[in-house]
């Protein structure tokens, strides 16, 4: 079993599911708000601190590769999946690539490159046959993002006690369940102070209004001044809702009365909240 573990340590996954790598751009996009946070705190800096990530396209075979060309796993409906690969075979070449001359990252790097609807051939051994299997590249593109932290704007107090809890905007919610950032417009029928991303509210009902940040190839929005939509939201003492646009993709092209999302509760964290 430990020599299993050992090979499998060293297997160089070809190309990641999308959800995984939503959920690393998720994970590094967290990461960086808070190291800009605590950075800006802790140098007393006042002004704004902004990140950002180009749009990027990566290309998915679907396979995950040993060193030594065996293919350990394809994932079902992946490119590696139509092309007929199969768990066991051995990898021999790819185009002009050789296994026995390159390594394993060399061709991998030479398969990332791939802009979509290039065709590839793949050459690999099945027990004492040798095959040759044809590909055609399908990229996925992960759009890009912008991020600006106001350090000294990112939380304001609306809470008239000392007991409190908090809506915020500020956690990028995961895109992998179709949500999306959000910003608020109104709290409670009056305009919510602008470029706030927690805001501390009186336990009791409230109605937040929010204006929706969907960035999705699929959506088709009017021209015309989009509008907020209202979420009521009991809150209790000491819990934080994090708050985010929900797109309803079925709904898509319904975008003259914006029935295309909703707003929506998507993480309660308990957490003390001091009222001054």
């Amino acid at each position: 079993m430990k020599t299993v573990l050992s090979s499998l340590s060293l297997a160089v996954v070809v190309a990641l599911s999308a959800s995984t790598v939503q959920a690393q751009e998720q994970q590094a996009r967290e990461h960086a708000r808070a190291a800009a946070v605590a950075a800006a705190k802790a140098h007393g800096k006042e002004a704004a601190v902004s990140m950002q990530e180009p749009a990027r396209s990566y290309f998915d075979w679907g396979a995950v590769v040993h060193p030594s060309g065996e293919v350990l796993s394809v994932r079902q409906g992946s490119v590696a999946d139509a092309m007929g690969l199969q768990v066991g075979d051995r990898l021999l070449q790819v185009d002009d690539l050789n296994m026995a001359e390159q390594p394993l990252e060399e061709i991998v790097g030479y398969l990332e490159t791939l802009e979509h609807g290039n065709q590839f051939l793949v050459t690999l051994a099945r027990g004492t046959e040798t095959l040759e299997l044809t590909g055609q590249a399908s990229a996925t593109v992960i759009p890009g993002w912008r991020l600006e932290v106001d350090v000294t704007n990112e939380q304001v107090n609306k809470a008239d006690s000392d007991a409190c809890g908090r809506i915020s905007v500020f956690a990028t919610p995961p895109q992998s369940r179709d949500l999306y950032p959000a910003y608020f417009s109104e709290i409670d029928g009056e305009n919510a102070p602008p470029r706030r991303s927690i805001i501390k509210l009186t336990p009791g009902k409230h109605v937040i209004e929010l204006h929706e940040l969907i960035a999705d190839q699929w959506l088709r929005r009017t021209k015309q001044l989009q509008q907020a939509k209202p979420i009521e939201i009991d809150v209790k003492a000491d819990t934080t809702y994090y708050l985010a646009a929900k797109f309803i993709r079925e709904k898509r092209l319904s975008t003259y009365r914006e029935e295309y999302w909703e707003p929506v509760v998507w993480r309660e964290v308990k957490q003390e909240c001091e009222g001054s």
